[in-house]
C-alpha cells in the first residue's frame, strides 16, 4: 500500500513541475501576461519561438508518462486502478500545481502523456488526430476559445473508444477519462463560455 501511495504521490510532484513557467522565468518572460494567462507550452511557443515550444511541450509530455512508465516498469505499481489514479495525479499536479499557488496549466500536453502509458499510443493518437482536422479546417490561427473547442471535441469523441475499451474489461481507463476529462472541463470552462458569448 505504500508503495502505492509513493508512487502516486510522486507522479502528483512530477506533474507540478511546470517546466514552462520556469524555462519562461530564466528568459524574464511573464506568460501570466501572454494571451490567455497560461503558464503552458503554447504560450511560451508564442513569445519565444517554436524551439523554447517544442522543448517546453516534451518536458510536460514526459512528466505525464516518464515516472509512471518506470515505475510499471520495475515492477513497482502493477494494479491497472492504481496506475491510472497515479496517471491522473500527473494531470492534477501540472493543473493545480503547488509551485504556482495551485493554479497550473491546462493540462493538454500532460495528459498526453499519460494516456501514452495508459492506452499505448492508441487514444494520444485519436486526440491528435481531432486535433489536426481541427487545424486543417481553420489554419490561420484561432482564438482561445476556439483552442479550448478543439481540446473538449477531442475528448468527445475519444468517448467511443472508451467505451470500446469498457467491452474488454479495462474499466480503469474509465476512471482516468471521467478524471481527465473533468480538469480538462475545468480548465476550459472559461474559455469555452467566452467562445459562445463571442458567436
Amino acid at each position: 500500500m505504500w508503495i502505492n501511495i509513493l508512487v502516486i504521490l510522486f507522479q502528483f510532484l512530477s506533474g507540478s513541475m511546470m517546466y514552462s513557467h520556469f524555462t519562461a522565468k530564466m528568459l524574464n518572460v511573464d506568460l501570466s501576461k501572454i494571451r490567455d494567462g497560461n503558464p503552458g507550452a503554447s504560450n511560451l511557443w508564442r513569445v519565444k519561438g517554436w524551439k523554447y515550444g517544442i522543448l517546453a511541450l516534451l518536458l510536460d509530455y514526459l512528466k505525464g508518462a516518464l515516472p509512471l512508465t518506470i515505475f510499471i516498469s520495475l515492477g513497482m505499481v502493477e494494479n491497472k486502478y492504481i496506475i491510472a489514479i497515479s496517471a491522473l495525479a500527473g494531470v492534477l499536479g501540472h493543473a493545480f500545481s503547488p509551485l504556482l499557488r495551485f493554479k497550473g496549466g491546462k493540462a493538454v500536453a500532460v495528459s498526453f502523456g499519460a494516456w501514452s502509458v495508459l492506452t499505448k499510443w492508441e487514444a494520444p493518437t485519436i486526440l491528435g488526430t481531432t486535433f489536426t482536422i481541427f487545424t486543417i479546417i481553420k489554419p490561420r490561427g484561432t482564438t482561445v476559445g476556439e483552442d479550448a473547442l478543439r481540446v473538449i471535441i477531442g475528448y468527445i469523441v475519444l468517448i467511443p473508444y472508451i467505451i470500446y475499451k469498457l467491452t474488454l474489461g479495462e474499466m480503469h481507463l474509465l476512471l482516468f477519462y471521467i478524471g481527465n476529462f473533468s480538469v480538462i472541463l475545468y480548465k476550459h470552462c472559461k474559455d469555452i463560455k467566452e467562445f459562445w458569448q463571442n458567436k
